[in-house]
C-alpha cells in the first residue's frame, strides 16, 4: 500500500497511457470491416471449434505453427459473438499491454520521461496500430517480446514461460527465449561445479519442450536460406524508420546490464537474419517485433541523452514527441476506424474487401454455395461462406497436390481448369484482379468466356488501397446474370 502511494502518480500515467492506446486500437476494429485472407483462415478454424464443427485439439492442430493464436480467437468469439471485431479484440488488448512494457523497459534504462516517450511513440505508431488492430499474432508476440525482456532480470520461470506461450502463438515469436538464454549463460558461467542431475533434468526438459513447440519444424525452416530481400530490409529500417532506428542502435549501447543488452542484440539479429534470407516473403507483418523493440530503445536513447547531456529529460522527450506528433510521419494522430498495414511497403497485405463482395454474391445468388466454385486463395472462403472450394489454382505449385485437412485439389495448369470447367453445367470462378496465386493465363481465359457478375474495388474505410475481386460464371440462365 505504501509503495502504491509512493508512486500514485505513476501508476496513473501508466494507466493513462493503456487506455489511451486501447481507445485508438478499439476505434480501428468498430466498423467490423472485412478480413483479409490471413485473418480469415485462422478465424474460421476458431468459429468451427465455438460451433463444435471440429474438436478443439484438432482444430489448434489445423495450424500448428499459431496454435495459440486459434485459441485465443476462439475464446474471444466464445465470449463476443461471432464476428470480425471479437476475432480482433485479443490483438487489441495484447498491443495496449505493449504499451505498458514499453514504459517499463525504457524507463528501467533510462528515466521516466524515456518510458513516457517510448510509450506514446508505441502507442501511435502507425505499423503498431494497424497490426493491433488485425486477428494476426504479431501484435502479441511483440508484447511477450518485450515482456520477455523485462522479466528476464526478475524471474526466469515466468521468462520461460513468456518464450513458451510466444512460440505457440507463432513460430517467430523463438525469438523471446533470447533475453533467457542470455540469463541462464550468465548464471551457468557463474557456477564452477553445476550439479549432474540438474545438468540431466535440463536435458530432458529441452527434448520435452522441442517436441512441444515442434522445435524439429522451426529447425527446418532455419536451415533454408534461399532468398536475399536486403534490399527491402535497407528500405525499412534506413529509409522509413531510420529517425527511429538510428537513436535505437545507441540506445542499446546505452543499456548498462550486458546480459539484458545481448540477449536484445541477439534476439533482434536472428530475427531479421531470417527475415532477410529464409522467410518466402518480404513482409513486414514479420518484423513487428523488432519495430515494438526499436520504438523501447528510441526511449532509452533520448531518456539517456536527456538527463546526462542537458539535464533536463523531461524537455528533451517532449520536445521530441511534439516534434513527431507535429509532422505525424509514421504516427497517427487521432484515433480512426482503420489503420492500413500498407502505409510502408505497398502491396504488403493484400486488404480486399471480401465482406461486401460475398455479400453481393450471396444476394445474387442465394444457393451460390451449393455451386461449383474454383479460387485461387480460398481462405475467404473459409470465413465468408459455410464451405471450402470446389478447386484451387496456384502457379506456385508445379504439380497439382490434393490438401486432405480441406478436401480439395490444388492445380498448378490451365488444362484442369478447363476440364474442370468442361465436366461441369455451370459453376463460379472467383478472381483477385491483381498479382495473386492463380495463373495468369487461366485469369485471361476467364475474363474473355465467362460472364462476370460483379465486382468490388476496395474496402470503404480504405478507398484509395485498391484490391479488386471479381466473380464470373458459366453455364447460368443469361437472365439470371445480366
Amino acid at each position: 500500500m505504501t509503495w502504491i502511494k509512493k508512486n500514485i502518480w505513476e501508476i496513473l500515467l501508466v494507466c493513462a497511457l493503456f487506455f489511451f492506446g486501447l481507445y485508438f486500437r478499439l476505434k480501428g476494429i468498430s466498423s467490423n470491416h472485412s478480413f483479409w485472407a490471413d485473418e480469415a483462415l485462422v478465424s474460421s478454424i476458431a468459429r468451427d471449434i465455438v460451433q463444435g464443427k471440429i474438436n478443439l485439439w484438432d482444430g489448434v492442430n489445423l495450424q500448428h505453427y499459431q496454435r495459440l493464436q486459434i485459441l485465443t480467437t476462439a475464446v474471444s468469439l466464445k465470449f463476443f459473438g461471432i464476428s470480425e471485431w471479437s476475432a480482433r479484440l485479443p490483438s487489441v488488448l495484447w498491443g495496449s499491454a505493449g504499451i505498458v512494457f514499453a514504459y517499463l523497459i525504457s524507463k528501467k534504462h533510462s528515466n521516466i520521461w524515456g518510458g513516457f516517450l517510448a510509450s506514446i511513440l508505441f502507442s501511435l505508431l502507425q505499423l503498431n496500430l494497424a497490426y493491433s488492430t488485425q486477428a494476426k499474432p504479431y501484435s502479441a508476440i511483440s508484447t511477450l517480446f518485450l515482456m520477455a525482456i523485462y522479466f528476464a532480470e526478475k524471474n526466469l520461470l515466468i521468462t520461460f514461460t513468456i518464450a513458451v506461450v510466444a512460440t505457440l502463438y507463432n513460430y517467430i515469436g523463438i525469438l523471446t527465449f533470447f533475453p533467457f538464454v542470455a540469463q541462464i549463460i550468465h548464471r551457468s558461467i557463474q557456477i564452477k561445479n553445476p550439479k549432474l542431475p540438474i545438468l540431466i533434468l535440463g536435458f530432458l526438459i529441452t527434448i520435452l519442450l522441442g517436441w512441444f513447440l515442434h522445435l524439429d519444424i522451426i529447425l527446418k525452416i532455419l536451415v533454408r536460406t534461399q532468398y536475399n530481400w536486403v534490399t527491402y530490409l535497407r528500405e525499412f529500417f534506413w529509409r522509413q524508420f531510420a529517425f527511429i532506428s538510428l537513436p535505437a542502435m545507441f540506445g542499446l549501447l546505452l543499456i548498462k546490464d550486458k546480459k539484458t543488452a545481448w540477449g536484445i542484440a541477439l534476439a533482434t539479429l536472428s530475427l531479421l537474419f531470417a527475415w532477410n534470407f529464409i522467410f518466402y516473403s518480404h513482409n513486414v507483418r514479420y518484423l513487428i517485433p523488432v519495430v515494438g523493440l526499436i520504438v523501447v530503445l528510441f526511449g532509452i536513447f533520448w531518456g539517456n541523452v536527456g538527463d546526462k547531456m542537458f539535464r533536463q529529460p523531461a524537455i528533451v522527450c517532449l520536445s521530441i514527441m511534439a516534434i513527431i506528433f507535429a509532422g505525424g510521419y509514421k504516427t497517427v494522430r487521432k484515433p480512426a476506424v482503420y489503420y492500413t498495414p500498407n502505409a510502408d511497403f505497398f502491396a504488403d497485405v493484400q486488404n480486399a474487401d471480401y465482406q461486401n463482395f460475398f455479400r453481393n454474391w450471396k444476394a445474387k445468388y442465394p444457393e451460390f454455395e451449393n455451386e461449383i466454385i474454383l479460387a485461387g486463395p480460398f481462405d475467404s472462403l473459409s470465413w465468408y461462406t459455410t464451405r471450402y472450394p470446389s478447386a484451387t489454382f496456384d502457379k506456385t505449385k508445379k504439380e497439382s497436390v490434393y490438401s486432405t485437412q480441406y478436401g480439395f485439389w490444388t492445380y498448378p495448369d490451365m488444362t484442369s481448369f478447363v476440364r474442370i470447367i468442361s465436366g461441369n453445367a455451370r459453376g463460379f470462378v472467383m478472381v483477385h484482379d491483381w498479382q495473386s496465386f492463380m495463373p495468369d493465363n487461366i485469369k485471361e481465359y476467364v475474363k474473355k468466356t465467362m460472364k462476370r457478375e460483379l465486382r468490388v474495388e476496395s474496402m470503404d474505410v480504405s478507398p484509395d488501397d485498391k484490391w479488386p475481386l471479381e466473380l464470373y460464371s458459366w453455364g447460368f440462365d443469361a437472365k439470371k446474370t445480366e
